[in-house]
């Protein structure tokens, strides 16, 4: 290895100068990346482009790589520059799915293996065998949406009345209350209790078939206090305090927020702030937040975590799990519903079942709809809890402490201050897109590339 030339590339910084919306930024929200995966696939392009720089033959990319190749060329300035420091121009040459070239193509990506094998050693399987981040989650996507499920099991639900009443109609005849209605809500009890046990180890058992070079298993602390309260304004909270304690800004006697040291940040967030914050002068919380979640840098943060959410719902295990507690509440539903119509056709008073079905759909609809959340909310949170952080050296760590302990590892005289702009609801985690685009296609895959 050439390692003058290797620290060189090391050390040279694709988001030089700084920018609202540069280089890594860009590719974590084109890609719906997490912030660990982005700085991989960034990390293995750097060893691609040795290769390519030291190589007197063709080498190619994987997929990821050549995604991260593609925006670099974007970023022509620094693409020059870089080329420039490795000594070499380093040619992209897309791969037009010729019969002729494909053999090339092949030799390329066997010679790419055996060089990187010999200089760095095994590749990452999650960028350079898959073709998207989200492929190490190794699940297969439902054939069937949860909202045509929902259709039909609700149409069968109305047609299988008529038939369950005829069928269930002698034996609530024998059945007097409150026996009924005390038996009624135990099952309720009993049910939701149970179906809470099952998916929660279900969802456990999903995760233990992730890739144990997962992104998941590499997420960053801010990535984790979105999941677990799918707030991002938790997340902007977290930065902010951080600030705080290192003296960066204070809080000033009327609530405003006060700019000590500009300098003093250690991250793209708390540049981000500080930057938002010099433009507004002397804020108060709630502007500046306003502010900060339509920034890029914050909600990649909601975006990579809700698109894994989102992978994850769609999911066959996932909907399969679903469809199982759907079908398990409607029955209990059913036996409420049967009782209802009974007491109505023998003109019974029926305003105790009345009220416990009522309560028992509202309740299943929230239950459903919390399912599909489970994952994030506490799947993925107690596994880092439980398995991951014991393992790392997380204890001085302050955001890893914010993600365990929440608001009570908040800088006192800031608490307040959040709660006021809670109560008053003046900001939300919805934003937009932001930044450019390029005009033109890169194209769709790679063969491999050339030098000059």
């Amino acid at each position: 290895m050439d390692k003058e030339l290797w620290d060189h590339i090391l050390q040279f910084d694709f988001d030089d100068p700084p920018s609202e919306y540069g280089f890594t930024i860009r590719l974590a929200n084109e890609n719906y990346w997490t912030k660990a995966f982005t700085e991989l696939a960034i990390l293995e392009y750097k060893k691609f482009m040795y290769l390519a720089a030291t190589s007197d033959m063709m080498v190619s990319p994987s997929e990821i790589v050549d995604t991260v190749w593609h925006q670099h060329l974007i970023f022509t300035q620094s693409y020059s520059s870089f080329c420039i420091l490795i000594g070499k121009q380093i040619q992209h040459i897309p791969s037009t799915h010729n019969r002729e070239e494909f053999e090339k193509f092949r030799q390329a990506k066997e010679r790419t293996l055996g060089l990187y094998k010999s200089v760095f050693g095994e590749q990452p399987k999650s960028i350079w065998e898959y073709h998207g981040m989200f492929e190490s989650l190794n699940l297969n996507k439902a054939n069937l949406k949860i909202r045509t499920f929902l259709v039909f099991g609700i149409l069968g639900f109305i047609a299988l009345i008529a038939p369950c009443y005829f069928l269930l109609r002698p034996i609530y005849l024998e059945i007097h209350n409150p026996y009924f209605m005390i038996g009624f809500i135990a099952l309720c009890l009993l049910t939701f209790a149970g179906l809470e046990f099952y998916n929660r180890n279900q969802l456990k058992k999903i995760t233990k078939e992730f890739d144990e070079d997962s992104f998941v298993y590499h997420l960053k602390p801010y990535e984790l206090v979105y999941l677990k309260t799918q707030r991002l304004n938790d997340v902007i909270n977290g930065t902010i305090n951080e600030l705080i304690n290192n003296n960066t800004i204070y809080i000033n006697p009327d609530k405003t927020i006060g700019l000590i040291n500009p300098d003093n940040v250690s991250s793209k967030e708390q540049l981000q702030t500080v930057t938002v914050l010099s433009e507004l002068g002397r804020p108060f919380y709630p502007s500046l937040v306003r502010q900060l979640v339509n920034k890029p840098i914050f909600w990649n943060t909601a975006k990579c975590m809700d698109a894994f959410a989102k992978y994850v719902y769609k999911s066959k295990k996932f909907r399969n799990l679903f469809y199982m507690n759907f079908g398990i509440l409607t029955i209990v539903l059913m036996l409420g519903i049967i009782r209802l119509t009974t007491g109505i056709v023998r003109d019974r008073h029926v305003f105790q079942i009345l009220i416990a079905t009522l309560i028992l759909i509202v309740l299943i609809i929230f239950y459903l709809n919390r399912l599909t959340k489970l994952v994030c909310t506490h799947t993925i949170p107690n596994l880092y809890k439980t398995d991951i952080l014991p393992k790392r050296t997380a204890q001085d760590d302050w955001q890893w402490q914010y993600f365990l302990l929440g608001s009570a590892v908040l800088t006192a005289a800031f608490i307040p201050i959040i709660g006021y702009t809670e109560k008053n609801n003046q900001f939300g985690s919805d934003s937009g897109s932001s930044g450019s685009s390029c005009g033109s296609s890169c194209g769709s895959s790679c063969g491999g590339c050339g030098g000059d």
